[in-house]
């Protein structure tokens, strides 16, 4: 995907994300769910990721000369966001089994829900025919030239918080219907180890352009 078209497609999303943001958070006050507030401020992070594959696409198009290095710096610092992300789902899922929270499982249902749909589109709107490499962490050691890697940390940003939403509905609806609360944390942490992989396949494939391997 060319960095022109990458920057329009970043754009319509980071809106997107940041409209779901403000009525999440909003709608969150005036109800008193702190399960939608936080996933409010959770959009505001997605969107600073988002942010920076944007600003990448400025650089990339106005120094054009250097658009593969742009990209895989773009990459890499979406990387480290998505890894400490993953960080922050186990080391909280972790926290769960120490000190388990009563769930209010409607409210955290719906959350996971605006979260789904809001991510789905966005994915639909960033998609790209050559999307099912993306998860593909280790690339043969012939890195194809024509790979946006800024593109693919923006895509996996996206993914991973529609993985995790998805995770997140049948936890809940285990814990919810079946009484397997335990789910929950264990669930977390499975996606945040996978997660993990991801992002660390992206900083391997971007460390790699910029140190010239």
């Amino acid at each position: 995907m060319d960095n022109t078209n990458l920057k329009n497609k970043t754009l319509v999303v980071i809106i997107i994300t940041l409209v779901t943001m403000v009525l999440e958070i909003w709608f969150g006050i005036i109800s008193h769910s702190m399960a939608l507030t936080a996933d409010g401020f959770h959009m505001g992070t997605h969107a600073l990721a988002l942010g920076i594959t944007f600003l990448i696409c400025l650089f990339a198009i106005k120094f054009q000369d250097k658009t593969e290095k742009f990209n895989a710096l773009g990459g890499y610092t979406s990387a480290i966001l998505l890894g400490l992300t993953s960080v922050a789902i186990i080391w909280e899922s972790v926290e769960r089994f120490f000190k388990p929270l009563s769930i209010s499982f409607n409210d955290a249902i719906l959350v996971a829900l605006i979260g789904l749909v809001v991510n789905l589109v966005c994915v639909l709107i960033m998609g790209d025919k050559h999307h099912h490499d993306l998860c593909d962490g280790e690339h043969n050691h012939q890195h194809k030239q024509d790979e946006n890697l800024n593109y693919k940390a923006a895509y996996l940003h996206i993914l991973a918080d529609a993985f995790t939403s998805i995770l997140a509905i049948c936890a809940l609806i285990c814990g919810k219907y079946l009484g397997l609360v335990f789910l929950d944390p264990v669930i977390g942490i499975l996606g945040g180890l996978i997660i993990a992989k991801w992002a660390v396949g992206l900083v391997i494939s971007t460390s790699k352009i910029l140190l010239d391997f």
